[in-house]
């Protein structure tokens, strides 16, 4: 006898009626036989005295304990129905809602607490600012901004409307696995130590948005003291630990990571899993920055390809990036060497041809620099590819000449051209100088009588003598000078 009040069953020996051939079927939870050889000893075991073929033949007489028989009596295969509220299987007891905070746990296995992203962070366009510099960082912005419209990053707690406060905090993060804490920190309204730290009450508000959030950078110098500053002050959202080789950081790329913690009714914090945004690259850095095209000195070519073209763009690493032309599943690339690049902001390249050459009429594409490491691509410009010029030096459009007519000249009245080739008539002398000015009347002019010459008045010049003393009068002029007033006397 066992413990539990078992008993093994003694080693089965077939009957006679077995041994003749004949075999019955035997019911479901009667006991089989084992074997048709008595067992060793050693063989014997409470499992293997259990286990027979399915279909062996029934012993004539039931063996097991009265214990086991009462507990198989209770059991019943066959479906029935169960009063509601009654007891289960085993005096076992169903789980009662109303008994203390049951519920609460049993809502937050079924939808536990989460923080989900509702508003991403826009990914470029953003330029990390150094401490130093004095101003401010900047504000991240939504992805879903435009010119006319702002957006700002936002998230939202789910299933937590049983919870009063939710304490949330931002960090930066690496923007790869294993996700390790970033030197950068977040500068802005409720920021410090590089953290930005908030507390939601989900039952009046489960949504909040981050408005003057900016990220402010670090000099390489600074990275270990920054990092190990951090994690003094338990930030590690994913426990990955620190580096001892800090060069590692990627500084133009960062990750908001978000997380999310309470205090359940008995008084111990819950941390939700931490949610990760979408990266966010430095605006100044060339290998991350935001592609543009500012001008393209042409919009249309020939379909051959070939066209040279001048594209002025935002700052560009020469050995990281392509021009692309497109039509929907067409495309191909420009031709044109690191040479051709002029400074970060200019590119000569040739046009590659269009896919059909024989066009009936221009084909509008796309064209749009890529780069080549992270596949991102910039607003595409307009071009037009024409068809193909059958005359392409013009030899059809140039104007025939005419042959000349030999037998008219010939029969001219100069048919040598000796007219024709006489010098002309060499100017005079008078006719360098300019005319004289005509006047408004000419008639007037002409009509006009002309004053009496008088040859006296214009040799002789009257003579006036010094004045007198103030006071005295002046004598009186002598008589019969020429041009003085008076009768003239002969002689």
């Amino acid at each position: 006898m066992k413990e539990d009040g078992f008993q093994l069953d003694p080693a089965p020996v077939l009957p006679k009626a077995l041994t003749k051939g004949s075999a019955k079927l035997v019911a479901r939870g009667s006991n089989p036989v084992v074997a048709t050889r008595p067992l060793h000893p050693a063989e014997s075991c409470p499992l293997a005295a259990g286990l027979a073929p399915y279909g062996a033949p029934v012993l004539p007489a039931d063996t097991r304990s009265p214990q086991l028989a009462q507990s198989l009596s209770t059991l019943s295969l066959s479906p029935k129905l169960v009063p509601r509220g009654t007891t289960g299987i085993g005096g076992r007891h169903r789980w009662s809602p109303a008994a203390g905070h049951g519920k609460e746990q049993l809502e937050e296995l079924l939808e536990p607490p989460k923080l989900v992203i509702t508003e991403q962070p826009k990914q470029r366009g953003m330029r990390f600012r150094y401490e130093c510099e004095g101003r401010s960082a900047g504000s991240i912005l939504g992805k879903s901004s435009t010119d006319a419209s702002k957006t700002l990053p936002a998230i939202e707690l789910l299933n937590c409307h049983t919870i009063p406060e939710v304490k949330v905090t931002a960090c930066l993060v690496w923007k790869d696995w294993p996700y390790r804490v970033h030197p950068h920190g977040l500068v802005g309204k409720d920021c410090s130590n590089g953290l930005c730290e908030v507390v939601l009450k989900p039952q009046t508000n489960p949504k909040h948005s981050f408005s003057n959030l900016g990220i402010q950078c670090v000099k390489k110098k600074e990275i270990e003291a920054a990092i190990e500053k951090k994690l003094q002050l338990g930030v590690d959202p994913f426990k990955a630990g620190s580096l001892k080789n800090h060069q590692e950081v990627d500084m133009n790329v960062v990750r908001i990571c978000f997380q999310a913690s309470y205090k359940d009714s008995s008084g111990q914090t819950r941390h939700l899993s931490p949610v990760l945004s979408e990266p966010i690259f430095d605006k100044k850095s060339t290998n991350t920055s935001e592609l543009r095209i500012c001008r393209m000195n042409k919009e249309s070519g020939p379909c051959t390809g070939g066209e040279e073209l001048y594209l002025l763009c935002d700052k560009v690493q020469k050995e990281d990036i392509a021009v692309v032309f497109r039509k929907e599943t067409w495309e191909a690339r420009a031709d044109f060497s690191q040479a051709d690049v002029h400074r970060q902001v200019a590119i000569v390249f040739k046009t590659p041809p269009y896919q059909h050459l024989e066009l009936a009429e221009p084909v509008e594409v796309e064209v749009f620099l890529q780069r080549l490491t992270d596949s991102v691509c910039s607003e595409s410009f307009r071009f037009t590819y024409l068809p193909k010029d059958h005359d392409a030096y013009g030899v059809n459009v140039k104007r025939k000449r005419g042959m000349p007519d030999v037998l008219e000249e010939l029969s001219g009245a100069d048919p040598y051209g000796i007219e024709a080739k006489r010098r002309k008539k060499p100017p005079g002398y008078m006719d360098h100088f300019a005319p004289l000015p005509v006047a408004e009347d000419t008639f007037a002019l002409f009509a006009a009588e002309p004053e009496p010459f008088d040859a006296l008045a214009q040799l002789y010049v009257p003579f006036t003598p010094p004045g007198p003393p103030r006071g005295v009068a002046p004598p009186l002029p002598p008589h019969g000078l020429p041009g003085l007033s008076g009768p003239r006397t002969a002689g």
